[in-house]
């Protein structure tokens, strides 16, 4: 992981790589400068971010939001519509889990 992160040029464009992907998981590395977003996904798998540098902001339920900063973790149930967008430039490890 650390090597994908190190050859990821900062603040160009964003950038997404499936790592494993699956009928049970869908494991995904992005990387935004600041100001890019992920806009209005919506899974049916719960889905976790791991903040590896960087800030951004998850807006869910349309009203709910959440700034998670470099070693935080959040879990976004499945279902639910969400918006990351990057307050700094950013690199985030993405979890889609198939929920029962």
């Amino acid at each position: 992981m650390q090597e994908l992160i190190k050859n990821v040029e900062k603040g160009k464009a964003i950038v997404s790589k499936a790592l494993i992907d699956n009928e049970h998981t869908e494991n995904r590395f992005f990387s935004f400068p600041k100001g890019g977003s992920i806009s209005k996904e919506c899974y049916e798998m719960e889905t976790p971010f791991v903040m590896l540098e960087g800030s951004a902001e998850i807006v869910y339920n349309k009203d709910d939001e959440k700034v998670i900063n470099r070693g935080d973790i959040i879990a976004v149930e499945s279902d639910i519509e969400y918006v990351v967008e990057a307050l700094s430039d950013v690199k985030l490890f993405n979890i889609l889990v198939k929920a029962d």
